[in-house]
């Protein structure tokens, strides 16, 4: 499962989804590799015309994106593209996500969203 979040630093999610400069961008393989992380910049989206259209196809491949705000529109167009908009206040850690987000894929009462995402 790919999961990106909204970064300004590369530390905290600290940014609107249709501003951000940047998404961080983690798999969690369920192998020995455990997550995989890189960046993506978002720099040369700003001349886009459609700046949600042209960030959902860039995310198109994850399942989740976490960011401090989404307007309502952009958001309905993310889940209409499969991906799940998760807003957190701004400041949270990546990692304090990433290590919530893999107590829930562990456990076995996970969110019906969340089950849905994994295909259970």
């Amino acid at each position: 499962m790919l999961i990106a979040f909204a970064s300004s630093d590369g530390l905290s999610i600290d940014s609107h989804f249709a501003s951000t400069p940047s998404f961080e961008l983690y798999k969690f393989t369920g192998g020995e590799q455990g997550i995989i992380h890189t960046s993506l910049a978002a720099e040369d989206l700003d001349e886009s015309v459609d700046k949600v259209f042209a960030r959902i196809n860039m995310l198109k491949e994850c399942a989740i994106v976490y960011c401090t705000q989404i307007g309502g529109p952009a958001a309905a167009r993310l889940v209409q593209s499969g991906i799940h908009p998760l807003k957190v206040p701004e400041g949270t850690l990546i990692t304090d996500e990433l290590d919530r987000m893999n107590k829930l894929l562990l456990s076995k009462k996970m969110p019906p969203w969340l089950e849905k995402k994994m295909g259970k």
